[in-house]
């Protein structure tokens, strides 16, 4: 079995480099830009409510596995995003706004072999995942004792991804993760991918 497992991992291999199928960038279709800008809102508003099991639920599954492996078990990740939580707000820290943007770039990535097919000859053999870059921006305000309150506006990004052909989107968390963190995940992501930037700005 593991002998059958290594040997089409190898054709893959073989037949994506020799066909090409090395994912890439491409532009979203106006329904896929939609869904994806929708469902990171929904994610947002679920977490501007404190429902971080959502959150947890809708995390890309291969990076939530080894969250989970790193902090010992799926359980222990929700609970380490609800500590985040109680943490905020003992520190008076709240999240007033989240909007969602419209959808930057999209990359085709983790390329797998159709399921019925025994050999990759072409294109039409491989299904891919797709990976969009999605901005947010984040109102956030801090209660400290004996002050006025003050709000800054956090522009970041969610990283959203999806089988082909679905808009069951999962995501990751811009503000966390490193460009190294997603090609290792992701290894057709472009070399020399730039992440789009964060900042933190003070609202007067």
């Amino acid at each position: 079995m593991i002998k059958r497992i290594f040997l089409v991992c190898l054709s893959l291999v073989v037949s994506v480099h020799a066909q090409q199928l090395v994912g890439g960038e491409f532009t979203l279709n106006e329904a896929s830009s939609q869904s994806v800008q929708q469902s990171v809102q929904k994610m947002g508003n679920e977490v501007l409510k404190s429902n971080f099991r959502y959150a947890v639920d809708k995390m890309y599954p291969r990076w939530k596995m080894r969250q989970a492996k790193r902090l010992g078990s799926e359980v222990k990740l929700l609970e380490a995003f609800n500590n985040a939580g109680v943490q905020m707000q003992e520190a008076g820290i709240t999240i007033d706004l989240f909007v969602a943007q419209p959808a930057l770039k999209a990359y085709k990535v983790h390329p797998k072999m159709k399921v019925g097919r025994r050999e990759i000859r072409s294109s039409e053999d491989v299904t891919y995942e797709l990976l969009v870059f999605v901005p947010t921006k984040m109102k956030m305000s801090f209660l400290i004792e004996n002050q006025p309150k003050r709000s800054f506006l956090r522009e970041s990004f969610q990283i959203a991804i999806a089988k082909e052909g679905s808009n069951d989107w999962t995501f990751l968390d811009g503000a966390t993760i490193s460009v190294q963190d997603l090609r290792s995940l992701f290894p057709l992501l472009p070399h020399n991918l730039v992440l789009p930037t964060k900042s933190d700005t003070e609202v007067k």
